[in-house]
């Protein structure tokens, strides 16, 4: 019987080693003399590790390493994690450890001594049966002493921890061993995601990334930026890869993807008398406006990038710039845009999110009956004044909020300009472009009509897309990215206008959230930190995305007291992925940054 174990354990051992090298390089065993225990609190295998090889792999020494092992009995495949190691010169086996009675202790040096092996503490995360192709399983077996230990192969390390789950590429499981490409699917998109961290750390990089990735991935997906920083309306330019670190951020991109050659953009750019008159000598045509766009936002950065050796063909044409040279080809339609009083006339009690709950209502009564009978803006707000409206019973607080707000309005400067325009829901609607940006930076509008042309935008997508799913013509996908999102949806702060907003505001969002997986809209949002954004967004994001932040912020978001306090040193591009649909719940991965689009700042550039 025992000859019988004896060869059936033997068997298993040689096909353990031969598994072993299919699926990485052997670097260790499984201790025969320390024991590896499993039970209610503890998975930890216990890994032993010679000199020469500990010296040959430089990453070997640090915490989070991913290792893997076969099990002589089961032959699975067991991920390991390393948390920990244990290291001692061979002279500390023979003399006591203390300095002051160590006759071993002479100052000098004995490379001999270091010749030992090394314990390394492994943490079991998932087992796979490779000889059956199995789904992976929560690692809950004890691994036989003696079973090979291994650097695994990135595609094992993937299917063990389901990283690369999609089209949409992320990046790279932060593992020094091997690249393991980490990627989530579109669909996980329609449950929204939400990038965190301090300024620097690449978020903006990294939603650039997505960018990228989504109009790489695939056809049926369009993207929609909020831009109010002016981070992305020059996403239609080259990367700078004269810089060092942009080249091989855009080469790590295009190991996940393929060569980026350009993008086919749309701006939507709102106007205003002043902005017209300032720029244009007040013509309002769609090439004066045009090219006035190009030569203060987009030639700065041309020129700058031609002191740095590129050459570009340049075309600025109605509606239209177009920027080529041998490796890149872009093209950049412009849609001015303003509101038209008679066209929002019905949406009006709703398009300044301040009007007050009873302001909203009266306004929307007022609007209904007499309505038409207003020519524009300015005709509002004159027979508001003028007229008795004792007989509709308002409250004189009422008629306070409801003109200041009619007020905010007209000081935008935004309606009834009389540029050359596409309506927006045509625009919506009928446009093919798989990007559009709001470019809400460069038209010099302040953060009211900033926050205004957010609101009235949300509302009109959500408004086209359930036309569109009732009517069953909906197919593509919409995903929202809202950089800076604090600014339009924060939490519960200031005074009772404010108040107003904020509860305005959470109510539009929380709807779109909630109800806009069925019309397949999914949201991106990005801020420095959660505690000032709206605590609706927070918890309806499935997928949170977390850079270098401060400790208590990114424990508060799920992190280990230890993975926030090694995170908020990390370098840029480094971050934790937080998902319900990861294995682990939580990876470690790292980004491409700067991305492989236009990153500029303009104000350097210049």
């Amino acid at each position: 019987m025992s000859e019988d174990i004896s060869n059936t354990i033997k068997d298993k051992i040689e096909k353990a080693k031969a598994l072993a090298i299919t699926l990485g390089v052997i670097v260790g065993r499984v201790a025969r003399s320390i024991p590896s225990r499993v039970d209610e609190e503890n998975y930890i295998t216990n890994v032993i590790v010679d000199a020469s090889t500990y010296y040959k792999y430089p990453f070997l020494g640090k915490i989070g390493v991913l290792l893997g092992a076969i099990d002589i009995k089961s032959l699975y495949f067991v991920l390991l994690r390393v948390v920990g190691y244990e290291r001692s010169d061979v002279s500390s086996l023979l003399f006591s450890d203390s300095p002051i009675i160590s006759s071993n202790d002479t100052g000098e040096e004995e490379p001999g001594s270091l010749v030992s092996n090394v314990v390394v503490k492994c943490e079991m995360l998932t087992k796979v049966n490779v000889l059956e192709s199995t789904e992976p399983e929560a690692a809950d077996i004890v691994i036989e002493p003696q079973s090979p230990v291994i650097i695994p192969q990135p595609e094992i390390i993937e299917r063990s921890l389901d990283t690369n789950r999609g089209l949409l590429k992320l990046g790279y499981l932060d593992n020094p061993t091997s690249n393991v490409k980490v990627g989530v699917s579109l669909d996980d998109l329609n449950y929204h995601m939400l990038l965190l961290g301090t300024t620097g750390a690449g978020k903006t990089s990294f939603v650039k990334d997505l960018i990228a990735g989504i109009y790489k991935a695939t056809d049926d997906t369009k993207a929609f930026v909020f831009d109010a920083t002016g981070d992305y309306y020059h996403i239609f330019l080259p990367p700078d890869k004269s810089n060092k670190t942009v080249k091989q951020s855009v080469a790590m991109f295009e190991s996940l993807y393929s060569k980026m050659t350009g993008v086919d953009l749309g701006i939507i750019y709102p106007v205003t008398r002043r902005w017209l008159k300032k720029y244009t000598n007040g013509k309002k045509d769609l090439l004066s406006i045009t090219t006035a766009y190009y030569k203060i936002y987009v030639e700065p950065i041309v020129k700058y990038l031609e002191k740095k050796g590129y050459t570009f063909y340049i075309s600025v044409d109605k509606g239209r710039i177009v920027i080529s040279n041998s490796e890149w080809r872009s093209e950049t339609e412009i849609y001015p845009f303003y509101f038209r009083f008679k066209e929002v006339r019905r949406v009006l009690p709703k398009l300044n999110p301040y009007f007050s709950e009873q302001a909203t209502q009266f306004l929307k009564i007022l609007m209904k009956r007499e309505g038409k009978k207003y020519e524009s803006l300015s005709d509002l707000i004159e027979g508001f004044e003028k007229e008795d409206l004792e007989h509709i019973s308002i409250h004189k607080s009422t008629k306070e909020n409801i003109l200041r707000g009619l007020y905010l309005l007209k000081e935008t400067g935004m309606f009834d300009v009389g540029a050359e325009r596409v309506p927006i829901t045509d625009l919506l609607l009928n446009n093919n472009k798989k990007l559009l940006i709001l470019d809400l930076y460069n038209s010099e509008i302040d953060d009211f009509s900033q926050k205004i042309l957010t609101y009235y935008m949300l509302d009109k997508i959500f408004e086209v897309r359930e036309k569109q799913m009732k009517s069953g013509i909906l197919k593509d996908r919409l995903v929202l990215i809202i950089d800076e999102a604090h600014k339009f949806f924060p939490s519960v702060k200031g005074g009772e206008e404010d108040a107003n907003y904020v509860r305005r505001v959470a109510g539009k969002i929380a709807m779109m959230m909630r109800l806009g997986r069925r019309r397949k809209i999914g949201f991106i949002f990005s801020t420095h930190n959660p505690a000032d954004l709206s605590d609706i967004i927070v918890q309806l994001a499935n997928t949170k995305v977390i850079f270098r932040i401060k400790p208590e912020v990114a424990e508060m978001m799920g992190l280990s007291r230890s993975e926030a306090k090694t995170l908020s040193w990390e370098k840029n591009g480094i971050a934790y992925l937080i998902s319900p649909w990861l294995r682990e719940g939580k990876v470690k991965i790292k980004v491409p940054v700067p991305p492989p689009l236009g990153h500029y700042d303009l104000s350097k550039a210049t």
